[in-house]
């Protein structure tokens, strides 16, 4: 049986049942709920599962799969083989394959899973609808034992299982804190619980939980079954990476106790701990506590995104509250997924179950005797990216900066493309079009750059996506971001362009129609777009967006646009004519923006009166949505490249771990009124947004301009050198959308981009401004596309067709294979 994540050899109705502990998180029936409700004080609950078996010989081959509602980690004979499942929505749960052959022998065996269920909604999971059975906990799990051994172990009530007690179950601080701590008492758990020869004898038998829905369903154990549906193989790679021990450990005494009523699963101890520490040392061997406590430091000297792992050596009951922070400050607590370890006195290694990112681990030690921190470790698991692809060029700065962008995606994609792995770890809808088009120009492995815009596409009844994806501010009662939606939108029109995948992008355009729909009751006579609501955000930027937005209606619009370019593509020209015509209406009435005396689009329409205030944004996603007229490109080009005109400001300046903390002050969604001159500045873009002002200078034939304006992310390696804050002005110290650059040098600099769905053809347009030299190479289906131009001439190594740009605009044509040419002479 094929292990892949893509193999159909797996049947729909599995072998193995549904199982858990007799307490599941379903509460007894009440005069409220008739029918019962999850109970929130079984919410956060472990159990640990077990099933031994003997064999005469080894297998060469022993697929399984293994899911779970929330999450598992699967061992055999103590070998971790799987830990899932990836981020889904309430029903699209995901199994996970692998092959166990590797990890079994000869006589005694044992799988064994440790199972979590959150209860709580998180920044990476959603409950799913509760059933009578389902929904409040269960896992299930099949081993196929091939020749020589053919069988089957599958999970049933023939397994043992424990409720973990060594963990205190636990609840989010807050709407915006929504990680679940973790405290975790060792000496509760005995470390070979994975073990083949662990006696589980005194362990319960595991419950079988057959699917009783409300109304229909059946009562069948065996999945498929309500709410979770038909459940498909993981769509990525198994989660992988390095792992990075702490550069330098220092402490400090704590010369006073902690203060009266700070719970374990609240930070205020450990800033306490902060604020009273002494002067810090290096560590040099045992600490000897004696009843005293010590803070601790472990720097990574870089940003780390993962699990983190303490060795600890000590007597049992020490214990260890810490948190991986960006910034060793009492406000980066604030946002913290802080930890308490109690060790056992033996075989003390504690794994931080969810993941967490930062530079500094911060610990805080108390109890008695000595004590030794063996290790301070983080274990990645991000998404693969194997070699292959790469960017150099005559310019040590933008190589540096295109390095830093692509760690910078790294750590933030693990089973989605998140924000940032040191704070919030949400797939926010709109941040990932900019992780996914570096991945798609940098990474050969496409799994996440296609699974991303899936995972997202889970729409509201109303055709509107939620802010996030598979998360708690996916919850009905969070606004949506309209704005985030179209980018999403741009992310469907990349895989379009790059994979050439019909079924794929096929599968994801009536979400894309849903969405441009859920714009038409706001549309005026006029054709655009008034008074929208939710969270119009644009850009952390103070982009004037009150009454009828001038950069909204031109970021539906390229959506719009996009949308046509598919439907073309896929032979439906009704919904293409049908969008083309709302593109020409708002384009007609986008001149109602024009401001001909200062040559630009201005930002907002409020009763009838157009407002002064002009943002690049605005005329950037003008250009991008076709809406500017060609006689126009000039002055739209000298907005966008007049940089001392233009200023930045970000509402989370005071909102950083280095700062107030991401909870302190009002809404950072609340957005200022002019205070500056709006009759000469423009309001710049933050690093997000310019991955739309550069495909407007693009446009705007000043590709060539593009390497230059990427210098000014320099400014951003400053306070954080291994990756890319959120903002140009405060921010988490590692925000995937900040990476543009790496897509950008390679796209628009190099000028690497397909010239038909699929990379049927690759166009290269090499642009390099001032740079003296540049070289690199992208995926394509058809293996890599390896461009290098130096001295003015251009030499492609190419599996298919080119279509080369000169300088002058001329454009040749050549066959797969390489091709080398003057890029001032086409001749």
């Amino acid at each position: 049986m094929d292990c892949s994540p893509d193999s159909p050899a797996w049947p729909s109705r599995w072998r193995g049942r549904w199982i858990w502990s007799e307490r599941t998180a379903h509460g007894p029936a009440t005069r409220e709920f008739p029918l019962g409700a999850l109970d929130p004080e079984r919410f956060d609950r472990r159990v640990l599962f077990r099933r031994t078996f003997d064999l005469a010989r080894v297998p060469g081959r022993a697929p399984f799969r293994v899911v779970s509602d929330s999450r598992h980690v699967l061992y055999v004979n103590g070998v971790e083989l799987a830990r899932g499942p990836v981020r889904h929505g309430p029903r699209m749960l995901h199994y996970d394959t692998g092959d166990a052959a590797p990890a079994l022998r000869e006589g005694h065996n044992v799988v064994a899973v440790l199972a979590r269920f959150y209860g709580h909604r998180t920044p990476w999971w959603e409950p799913a609808p509760w059933t009578f059975t389902l929904g409040g906990g269960s896992l299930a799990a099949e081993l196929h034992l091939e020749a020589p051994d053919e069988g089957w172990i599958v999970t049933d009530d023939g397994w043992r299982c424990q409720d973990a007690t060594a963990w205190t179950p636990a609840g989010p601080r807050g709407l915006l804190i929504s990680q679940v701590p973790e405290l975790f008492d060792a000496r509760a758990l005995a470390p070979e619980w994975h073990l083949p020869d662990f006696d589980d004898s005194g362990w319960a038998q595991a419950r079988e939980l057959p699917a009783t829905a409300v109304v229909g369903g059946g009562s069948d154990a065996r999945p498929p079954s309500e709410p979770y549906g038909a459940m498909s193989p993981r769509p990525i790679p198994r989660l992988a990476g390095d792992v990075r021990a702490a550069e330098t450990i220092t402490v400090a005494p704590i010369p006073c106790e902690r203060p009266e009523g700070a719970p374990a699963d609240h930070p205020a101890g450990l800033v306490a701990d902060l604020a009273a520490a002494g002067p810090a040392t290096r560590i040099h061997g045992d600490l000897d506590l004696d009843g005293a406590a010590r803070l601790v430091v472990a720097d990574f000297g870089r940003i780390v995104s993962g699990h983190l792992r303490l060795t600890v050596e000590a007597g049992p009951g020490v214990v260890v509250d810490g948190a991986l922070l960006e910034v060793v400050t009492a406000a980066a607590f604030d946002s913290a997924n802080v930890f308490r370890y109690t060790t056992r006195g033996r075989d003390d290694v504690f794994e931080l179950a969810d993941p967490a990112g930062g530079r500094f681990a911060v610990l805080s030690l108390r109890g008695r005797g000595r004590v030794r921190l063996s290790r301070v470790e983080l274990a990645e698991r991000l998404r693969p990216r194997p070699a292959g692809p790469y960017f150099a060029c005559s310019d040590p700065e933008l190589e540096e900066i295109h390095r830093v962008g692509l760690r910078t995606v790294d750590l933030t994609a693990h089973d989605a493309y998140l924000d940032c792995p040191t704070r919030e770890q949400r797939a926010w809808t709109g941040d990932s079009v900019v992780h996914q088009s570096v991945d798609l120009v940098a990474n050969p492995d496409w799994s996440l750059a296609r699974w991303h815009p899936r995972l997202a596409a889970q729409p509201r009844p109303d055709g509107m996506l939620p802010m996030v994806a598979a998360g708690d501010f996916a919850a009905p009662f969070v606004p949506a971001i309209p704005d985030w939606a179209l980018h999403w939108i741009r992310s469907v029109h990349n895989l379009y362009r790059y994979t050439g995948d019909r079924e794929l992008v096929a599968g994801l355009m009536p979400v894309a129609e849903g969405v441009l729909r859920w714009f038409l009751p706001f549309r005026g006579g006029d054709g655009l777009v008034h008074d929208v609501t939710g969270w119009v955000l644009i850009d952390w930027s103070p982009v004037q967006v009150r009454g009828t937005s001038a950069a909204l209606n031109a970021l539906w619009a390229r959506g719009l646009s996009d949308f046509a370019d598919i439907a073309e593509w896929l032979g439906d020209h009704g919904r293409a004519r049908w969008a083309r015509e709302l593109v020409a209406s708002v384009r007609e009435a986008f001149e109602a923006f024009w401001d001909e005396a200062r040559g630009a689009y201005r930002d907002h329409l409020v009763d009838g009166e157009v407002r002064p205030a002009v943002s690049e944004h605005t005329t950037a996603a003008a250009v991008c949505a076709g809406l500017v007229p060609e006689h126009r490109y000039a002055r739209a080009r000298a907005l966008l490249l007049d940089r001392k005109a233009m200023f930045t400001r970000s509402p989370l300046a005071d909102h950083g771990g280095d700062a107030k903390g991401p909870t302190a002050g009002g809404s950072v969604s609340a957005r200022d009124e002019p205070d500056w001159d709006v009759h000469r500045l423009v309001v710049g873009a933050q690093p997000f947004f310019r991955y739309v002002v550069h495909d407007a200078l693009a446009l705007l034939g000043a590709a060539d301009e593009i390497a230059g304006l990427c210098r000014d992310w320099s400014a951003l390696l400053d306070g954080a050198p291994s990756a890319f804050r959120e903002c140009w002005e405060g921010g988490s110290y590692c925000h995937g959308w900040s990476a543009t650059p790496t897509r950008d040098l390679v796209v628009h600099t190099l000028g690497i981009s397909p010239a038909e769905p699929g990379y049927a053809r690759v166009r290269v347009a090499p642009r390099l401004g001032g740079l003296a030299w540049a070289r690199g190479a992208v995926p394509s289906p058809y293996g890599l596309i390896s461009v290098e131009v130096a001295d003015g001439r251009v030499a492609v190594d190419s599996p298919v067709p080119v279509e080369l740009s000169h300088l002058d605009g001329t454009v040749t044509h050549h066959p797969p294979g390489t091709t080398e040419a003057l890029l001032g002479d086409p001749s």
